[in-house]
């Protein structure tokens, strides 16, 4: 059975430890001209969900991980103005404020959350690229199997009226 707290686990979890392969992968596959035939359109739909999925799977866990760093930076901030501060003698709320963004603490975990809000855009954008292309694809066969159908119905009412003349 698949749970759901599963799939959104962040045990053991961080930035350094996401695979993008599969995603450069699957993002090297698709044609770099924009040039494809009805073979590589019916592989690449197949492919762009692939890719979307992948990236949709990472994105929940990102999110979750944001959350925690977003909470770690402002226990950080609270800490160095409230605690640190107050001990280095900055008594004036202001020189707090100002010494707790100074704070290595503070700003290693600024720098966490940086790094998780850039690798949740990449997999967006990847997302994103994976869409276009398979909105792509999807119109392309489309319009390709709408010509064969418009060309076979042609010939066979042509060959109708050529019988029954």
């Amino acid at each position: 059975m698949s749970k759901f707290s599963d799939k959104i686990n962040i045990d053991g979890f961080s930035i350094d430890t996401i695979d993008t392969g599969e995603v450069d992968d699957l993002s090297n596959w698709l044609p770099v001209n924009g040039v494809f035939d009805l073979n590589i359109a019916e592989q690449g739909l197949i492919k762009t969900l692939h890719g979307q999925n992948i990236c949709q799977e990472q994105l929940i866990k990102l999110e979750r991980w944001i959350s925690v760093k977003e909470g770690e930076k402002n226990k950080a901030y609270s800490k160095a103005a409230l605690d640190k501060a107050g001990a280095a003698g900055h008594k004036v709320v202001k020189s707090r404020e100002w010494f707790a963004m100074g704070d290595d603490e503070y700003i290693e975990a600024c720098n966490n959350v940086t790094l998780a809000k850039a690798a949740k855009k990449y997999l967006e954008n990847k997302a994103d690229y994976f869409l276009a292309w398979h909105y792509a694809f999807k119109t392309f066969l489309k319009r390709e199997y709408s010509l064969e159908q418009l060309g076979t119905s042609q010939v066979s009412t042509g060959n109708q009226r050529a019988e029954g003349a």
